[in-house]
């Protein structure tokens, strides 16, 4: 599934980016027609300063990731 996401500061993605790269799935940072992969510190630093942010995990279960970047969901 797809969430929108919202940061406050380069802190709270880089925090974000270390949460992803915990889970062993693939894990991206959506805006518009650009996609990075959200386990990219500079990926996501760039793709962060786009408008809205979205975020997709490609895994069937993904409760626990969820759960871990709720402080930064919409």
């Amino acid at each position: 599934m797809r969430y929108s996401l919202n940061f406050q500061s380069p802190h709270d993605i880089i925090d974000f980016v270390n949460i992803v790269n915990e889970f062993d799935y693939d894990v991206d940072l959506i805006s518009g027609k650009k996609i990075v992969d959200a386990k990219s510190i500079v990926g996501a630093l760039a793709i962060s300063k786009a408008g809205e942010l979205d975020v997709i995990a490609h895994a069937e279960e993904c409760s626990d990731f969820l759960k871990q970047i709720r402080p930064y969901l919409k």
